[in-house]
Parts: structure tokens; sequence; C-alpha cells
């Protein structure tokens, strides 16, 4: 999850809904003001977040002449998901960004920020032909190994499927105001951010929840496929360890990008220097 620093969308940032094959999902999306748009950067956010995790990101990456669509997935936020649990594996996620990309044309470069960065990876490996390059930001190549951060995920989930999940947002609120890094957002962004949590289908964060403890490791298959794909984090990231991104990195061939001044949220804390560093790789060849 990131925390948005403000609720007001940049100009040319709006709302709409993307149809594909597979249902409607909510997006918020920015084309170019001027020119041939150069293409189509696809974004999918991670555990407990939504599409606002990009919001900045999105109106940056518009400016450098693309055409940029972050998206809840289902479940998440404002796109609608069922309550079935078995809805919400990689392969049901992956074949959901499969069909946006088709919905958008095809050739997308797909970015995945933290547990999106598994599901952008699935999508790949479904039909890498939609895809012209994969980012995994602030990403890993299978679940997380760190106990504490598993038995927190084992707890929440748990919650998620035998509490209301208000309740749940409230015990989660009450954990997090003990780490001290936690930060107390605007009065707005404390109440969007209940929002977006409550908003979730309990199944589905559930089952995503589960996934972070329970997701293999694809990364051999990922650099089979051919798409080119990078690795970015902020430099202070503490998501997955960095030494575990840089060895993800090393095994898909690349070097780890670094964010400078920017943590597991490098979208909302750097989004310049994120967006320079995305179109430069979109522009490598």
């Amino acid at each position: 999850m990131s925390t948005p620093r403000t609720l007001t969308l940049p100009d040319g940032v709006h709302p709409a809904t993307l149809e594909t094959d597979r249902g409607n999902f909510a997006t918020l999306q920015a084309k170019p003001d001027i020119g041939t748009p150069l293409g189509t950067v696809l974004l999918v956010p991670g555990w407990t977040g939504s599409k606002e995790d990009f919001t900045p990101l999105v109106d940056h990456l518009a400016r450098y002449g693309w055409i940029a669509v972050a998206v809840d997935q289902r479940g998440q936020f404002e796109t609608p998901g069922p309550d079935d649990p078995s809805a919400y594996t990689l392969a049901e996620f992956g074949a959901d960004v499969v069909a946006m990309s088709q919905a958008l044309g095809g050739y997308s470069q797909l970015v995945g920020h933290s547990f999106g960065g598994l599901v952008a990876r699935e999508a790949v490996l479904i039909d890498p032909s939609l895809f012209s390059t994969i980012t995994l930001l602030c990403s890993g190549p299978q679940a997380f190994g760190d106990e504490e951060k598993l038995q927190g995920l084992q707890m929440l989930a748990y919650g998620l499927e035998n509490l209301p999940i208000e309740q749940v947002y409230d015990l989660k609120l009450e954990h997090d105001r003990k780490n001290p890094r936690y930060v107390v957002p605007a009065d707005d962004v404390a109440a969007f951010l209940r929002k977006r949590f409550t908003g979730n289908t309990p199944a589905g964060l559930a089952a995503i929840t589960r996934r972070l403890i329970d997701a293999d490791d694809r990364t051999e298959k990922l650099a089979a496929t051919g798409v080119r794909s990078q690795v970015l984090y902020g430099e202070s990231d503490d998501g997955w360890p960095l030494p575990v991104q840089n060895e993800m990195a090393e095994r898909l061939g690349v070097r780890a990008q670094i964010v400078p001044d920017a943590a597991h949220s490098p979208a909302i804390e750097q989004p310049a220097a994120t967006a320079r560093l995305l179109v430069d790789f979109f522009h490598r060849q």
C-alpha cells in the first residue's frame, strides 16, 4: 500500500472504466496533450493498494508522451470482485492483466508494484506477445521470507476471513501506529485510506495476503519469455530485502535500478525520478 500525499488529481488525469472480456476495471488514465502517443503504460498496484498509488506517476508519464493507465485489480477498491476465494489466484489476476492489455491494444509497457509485480509476471507468462516490457517495482521473486512479516500476514488473512473488514482495518491501523516510521496522514487522506481498505472484497484481500505467503519463484520462466525486464526500487525500500531484489535482477540478466530518496512507494515519493527511469527503460533497446 502507498499513502497518497494529496487526493487532488492533476490536470489531465481522470477516472475511467476499462472494459475487457473479463469484466470492467476502475482506472485512472492520462494521455499526452500533444503529438501521437508513444504507447501505453499499464500500472498494476499491490497489496491493499489501488490505482491512486500511481496518480502522480500517471501524470508524469503522460507528459513524456505515453498513455498511462493505472488500475484497480479485481476486488480492489472500486473494481468489484466475487466472494469466492478461488477467484483470486495469481493465474486469475494475471489473466485479467492480459485482458487489460488486449483492451488497450496490446504491446503495453507493464509496471507491477509490490504484489502487483507478481501479477505482472504472471500476465507475461500467460501471453508474452502482449507486453513490450515488464518493470518489477519494489517487488520480489516469490513470497516473503521474513518470519515476522509472514506471521503478520497470516494474522491479517485470518482476520479478513473471520471478522468484519472495518474491524480488521482498525486493528491494522493500531498496529501500524506503533511503527516508528509511521507518519500520521492528513485527515482527508486518512479517511481515504480507510475507505479504500474497507472497499476491498474481503475474500479477495485475504487471498492476496495469502499469495504473499505462498507465491512460488518463477523468475527463470519470466527470463525465458524474452520480454525485456527491469527491476526498480526505492533506495530504502522495506518490502522484499534489497539483496533479494538485486539477485532477482541478476537472474533476469539486468542490473537493478534505484530511485534515490524513496522507499517502498517511489511512484508517490519520487514520481519524477521514477518516471524518468521508466521512460529511459522503455526507449532502451
